[in-house]
């Protein structure tokens, strides 16, 4: 199957529409890299992606979860100070088949500097199911049943359990929708390539 994280990885830049755009990776661990997401809703958005290929973030193996919470925690703190405190969340992938409304199948936890909290547009369609950490979404994964995980600017960690097939990339339009830019929404139609490159200038060895 092909992954756009893996290709990266392995050739040490990303590309977009062919053009060679040299490494945007702001952070790495053992495990998990940290790099300025493509589709800026905001300047400053990151994403926080395993460097072994799993299909979601429920399917990372347990010894990987402390890990993967250090790096968020740095991740806010991060952004905290040079923008605002992120929100965080995933699409749920748990197979092939039930993706959660995710368009790139390689476990990955969105982070975006806003001000904004989409919880309360999440509970009318779905409901909040209060959790404390990450181990949660590795039930969900053996459940096989797709989710939405969402975490707000004070910590309060969330999952939605999906019964139903959503729109691909849901929670980016809620956010982009909530800021007034919807037209932001859709990362493979609007890039946001400055946004980045500003993410990067500034971010740059603040990990």
């Amino acid at each position: 199957m092909d992954c756009p994280y893996c290709e990266e990885l392995e050739k040490g830049y990303f590309e977009v529409e062919g053009e060679k755009l040299g490494r945007r990776i702001l952070f790495e661990s053992s495990n998990f890299v940290v790099f300025p997401s493509l589709g800026q809703i905001v300047e400053g958005y990151l994403i926080i992606a395993t460097k072994n290929h799993y299909i979601g973030l429920g399917e990372i193996p347990t010894e990987l979860v402390g890990e993967l919470e250090k790096i968020k925690n740095k991740v806010k703190e991060v952004l905290s100070r040079f923008y605002v405190a992120p929100i965080f969340f995933e699409h749920g992938t748990v197979s092939e088949n039930k993706k959660g409304g995710c368009c790139i199948e390689h476990a990955h936890l969105h982070a975006i500097p806003v001000s904004v909290d989409i919880f309360e547009d999440l509970t009318k369609n779905f409901k909040p199911i209060k959790i404390s950490n990450f181990f949660s979404l590795k039930n969900q994964f053996e459940k096989k049943v797709p989710y939405f995980y969402y975490e707000n600017q004070k910590g309060e960690r969330y999952l939605f359990e999906l019964f139903n097939i959503v729109p691909s990339q849901y929670l980016r339009q809620l956010v982009a929708v909530k800021i007034n830019s919807k037209d932001k929404w859709d990362w493979k139609n609007y890039f946001g390539l400055d946004e980045m490159k500003n993410t990067l200038d500034k971010l740059a060895g603040q990990f």
